[in-house]
């Protein structure tokens, strides 16, 4: 059963909220594996109605109960039987990395059917080229199946008829002027691996392109 932590839940706001931007006047928005709905409750706060699809039931039944959207089972089934338009954005963060590559497409593709074109979608996931991440964090986690750097994550978005607007490193955490100096002369040294703990893709549906 999971604890709610309440730093776990600024952090988290903290962590999501740069991305928030990007669905601004959108009319309803899908967050895959919503997790604990700490995003949710930032569109919830914003104006800009979100459901969830989460497998955890408790999970599912906590957010419920917070007056969040969400609807509890497996997200694969669940987009199959979604008609198209009913969503017109979506939140993917820290989940592609939970599956294999074909899995991935095979979201992305189901994504891009539910989207109508131009749809914004915010992709969240390990950055490997982090060198704590590569030996240690990310494999911490026994459900994790392989890393997905932009590159990788580009080539499946574009095999489903998506197109890449935006990509870069995030991190919730602003590092103090003495660590941005260690990590600058580390990298110098050693290569760039003290870089930031995450990476980000923005896709946009692009425009009555089918899947590949």
């Amino acid at each position: 059963m999971h604890i709610p932590d309440p730093r776990e839940r600024e952090v988290a706001r903290r962590y999501f909220a740069p991305f928030l931007k990007h669905f601004q006047g959108r009319k309803s928005v899908v967050d895959i594996a919503s997790g604990q709905g700490h995003f949710l409750e930032l569109l919830k706060e914003a104006g800009i109605p979100g459901t969830g699809v989460e497998l955890d039931v408790e999970l599912a039944q906590a957010c419920r109960q917070r007056g969040l959207q969400v609807v509890q089972g497996n997200f694969f089934e669940y987009l199959k039987t979604v008609s198209p338009g009913t969503y017109d954005a979506a939140h993917v963060s820290h989940i592609i990395e939970h599956f294999t590559p074909v899995q991935v497409e095979e979201l992305f593709a189901l994504l891009h059917r539910v989207l109508p074109p131009g749809a914004p979608m915010v992709i969240l996931t390990p950055n490997i080229a982090n060198i704590r991440r590569a030996v240690g964090d990310f494999w911490r986690d026994p459900t994790h199946v392989r890393p997905y750097p932009i590159s990788a994550v580009s080539k499946l978005l574009r095999r489903t008829g998506w197109e890449v607007v935006e990509s870069g490193e995030h991190t919730d955490r602003k590092p103090s002027l003495v660590r941005r100096l260690s990590y600058a002369l580390r990298n110098a040294l050693f290569g760039r691996y003290w870089v930031g703990d995450d990476v980000y893709v923005i896709a946009r549906r692009a425009e009555n392109t089918p899947p590949a």
